[in-house]
């Protein structure tokens, strides 16, 4: 369970992004809102973007929430499923945390050593989930297609995300909801046989 020191400049971070954006957002506002010296703020985190790092995945605990559900509440694969198609849905619509964490990548790729290796446990751990869920849902065995086919979801699932945060537009809504919900159905469910089957042949 996080301490209150952290939560208090976690609720600051919100606040300053809303207030000032992702660029406005300084290490000092932060420490000022959170009512801390910006010494004090050291004690908790390295840098400003350790900070958005956290705001971001506390945002994006949905992966997180559905594997939990999945694997502890033992549902039924359809709910499962259910919780996906509506995981996904809610996923699109975390603007600010979107943004975030394409903000963050950026950092990353940029050179910043301790974003990419906290992107690497993450991309680690969502695929990690995404994982058990099909797993769980789709009564797969695991094994490196398994993995393969969830670092594929969260790709389109980032795609996705990116093509909101632009505003493209290329594709309404209703249509990448009817794929979406014909692969949870159906398309996953013959995609993972071919996979069993191919790999009884290879054996």
């Amino acid at each position: 369970m996080m301490n209150e020191g952290k939560q208090k400049i976690l609720e600051a971070a919100r606040a300053t992004i809303i207030e000032n954006g992702i660029q406005g957002t300084t290490l000092r506002g932060i420490a000022k809102k959170a009512g801390f010296s910006t010494g004090a703020i050291y004690h908790y985190y390295s840098s400003k973007e350790a900070i958005l790092y956290d705001v971001m995945d506390e945002g994006l605990g949905e992966i997180r929430r559905i594997a939990t559900i999945s694997i502890e509440d033992k549902k039924e694969a359809r709910e499962i499923i259910q919780e996906i198609f509506d995981g996904m849905q809610d996923r699109l619509k975390k603007d600010a945390e979107s943004r975030l964490q394409f903000y963050l990548a950026h950092e990353a790729m940029l050179g910043n050593v301790e974003l990419q290796n906290k992107f690497k446990e993450k991309y680690e751990d969502w695929i990690n989930r995404v994982e058990a869920i099909f797993v769980r849902a789709y009564g797969v065995k695991r094994g490196p297609s398994t993995r393969a086919v969830a670092a594929w979801t969260m790709a389109a699932i980032d795609g996705m995300v990116l093509q909101t945060l632009l505003n493209v537009q290329v594709v309404e809504s209703e249509h990448t909801n009817r794929i979406l919900e014909y692969l949870l159905q159906d398309g996953f469910t013959h995609f993972f046989k071919l996979i069993e089957n191919e790999q009884r042949f290879d054996s």
